[in-house]
């Protein structure tokens, strides 16, 4: 999340982790950034793309809207070791974003999509780093894309893919659709499909996935004012 798990928030959770379970399970990843300003070196985003020394493995979430421009971006994430694990964000669901075709409005556009999926991966090709994908279920009600969304994804060689079950309109409002995640597992069977949306506890975690089956939790939100959420889950 911007603004929130840098490279001292993420230290603190990890520790707290470590000290409750003795071990890290969990990924923690890196503040996104935008596959622009990352390739054009701008100060800011290189410092958002700082690691601890014992933060391993390194997760890179990357905010795309082009297909060379994601293709440039994985391939200095590789060629320079900066993170041993992309993860591709179309998840943003901020107006000024979702108008311009981008965040989680870009899965709208199928073809799109799948190109940059497609290019990621292909930078990635032939090297231990893996290339996730994160959506939400749609625009909005009447514009669900997140089952297309998590075929073309593991169609084009992402190695999981990660459901927020909101939609772009409902942006962090109501409450989150669990049921979609159940569905996006039953539509992608050959790759891990982990979900997203209103994990508050343990409990939480647990409860997602006893009644959707999928395989693992990614944590947003959640953490807020809980950096000992990922000690809980551990444990």
């Amino acid at each position: 999340m911007a603004g929130v798990t840098n490279v001292a928030f993420r230290t603190l959770c990890r520790e707290l982790e470590i000290a409750r379970a003795g071990t890290v399970s969990g990924l923690y990843v890196c503040e996104m950034v935008t596959a622009r300003a990352l390739v054009e070196r701008h100060p800011a985003t290189l410092h958002m793309t700082t690691f601890g020394p014992e933060e391993t493995p390194r997760s890179l979430q990357l905010y795309t809207v082009d297909p060379d421009m994601t293709y440039a971006a994985a391939r200095m994430i590789v060629d320079e070791g900066l993170a041993d694990h992309i993860d591709l964000n179309f998840g943003c669901p901020v107006p000024k974003v979702t108008r311009r075709g981008g965040g989680a409005a870009l899965p709208y556009k199928r073809r799109l999509f799948g190109r940059i999926v497609a290019a990621a991966v292909r930078a990635a090709e032939g090297t231990p780093v893996p290339v996730t994908v994160k959506f939400r279920i749609g625009i909005d009600e009447h514009h669900h894309t997140h089952l297309d969304a998590g075929r073309i994804a593991e169609q084009e060689g992402a190695a999981a893919v990660a459901l927020h079950a909101r939609t772009a309109a409902q942006r962090y409002s109501g409450t989150a659709d669990w049921n979609q995640i159940a569905r996006l597992k039953a539509a992608v069977t050959t790759i891990p499909v982990l979900g997203n949306g209103d994990i508050f506890d343990a409990a939480d975690a647990c409860a997602m996935m006893a009644s959707t089956g999928c395989d693992g939790v990614v944590i947003g939100r959640g953490c807020l004012g809980r950096p000992w959420l990922f000690a809980e889950l551990s444990a």
